[in-house]
C-alpha cells in the first residue's frame, strides 16, 4: 500500500480492528504468469510472485473472511478487482467460512457506490483521511 493507501487503512482499523481475530497483508492469489526464458527455480518462483494477484488486506472473525482493497477515490477498477479476488481466493484456499469484500476509501462516485452495493461490497468510506492529507503535505 501507498503511504495514502495506510493513512486509510489506518483509520479503518482505529474503527474497526477489534472486530477481527488477525489479518494478513498483501495477500498473494492466483498462478502468476512464468517469466519468458527463465528457467532457474529461484527465478520461476520470484516470477510467480511477482505476478500473482495481491489483496491489500484479508481479515478473519469467527465464520467470516473479509477481503479488503484500499484505494483512493474507488472506481470500477477497485470493483473487478475484488471480484477477481474473491474467486482466485476461493480457487487457492477453499475457506469454509463466509467470504465478504469490502472497499475502503476517500471517495466514491453515485454510480460506483451503487454499483459496489449491486455486489454487496461493503464501502467504509473516510473522506476525512483526504482532509487530513491535504493539511498535513500542504
Amino acid at each position: 500500500m501507498s503511504p495514502y493507501e495506510c493513512l486509510l487503512w489506518d483509520e479503518y482499523l482505529f474503527r474497526f480492528a477489534d472486530f477481527y481475530d488477525r489479518f494478513e497483508y498483501d495477500v498473494h492469489v492466483g498462478e502468476g504468469a512464468a517469466l519468458p526464458g527463465v528457467t532457474e527455480p529461484e527465478f520461476l518462483a520470484a516470477g510467480k510472485l511477482l505476478t500473482q494477484k495481491r489483496i491489500d488486506a484479508v481479515g478473519s472473525r469467527p465464520g467470516e473472511i473479509w477481503l479488503y482493497e484500499v484505494k483512493p477515490d474507488a472506481g470500477l477498477s477497485a470493483l473487478g478487482q475484488l471480484m477477481a479476488y474473491r474467486d482466485l481466493y476461493i480457487r487457492q484456499f477453499h475457506p469454509i467460512e463466509s467470504l465478504h469484500l469490502a472497499i475502503v476509501t476517500d471517495h466514491l462516485n453515485p454510480d460506483e457506490e451503487f454499483l459496489f452495493r449491486q455486489h454487496d461490497v461493503v464501502i467504509n468510506l473516510f473522506p476525512e483521511v483526504a482532509t487530513r492529507w491535504a493539511r498535513e503535505h500542504a
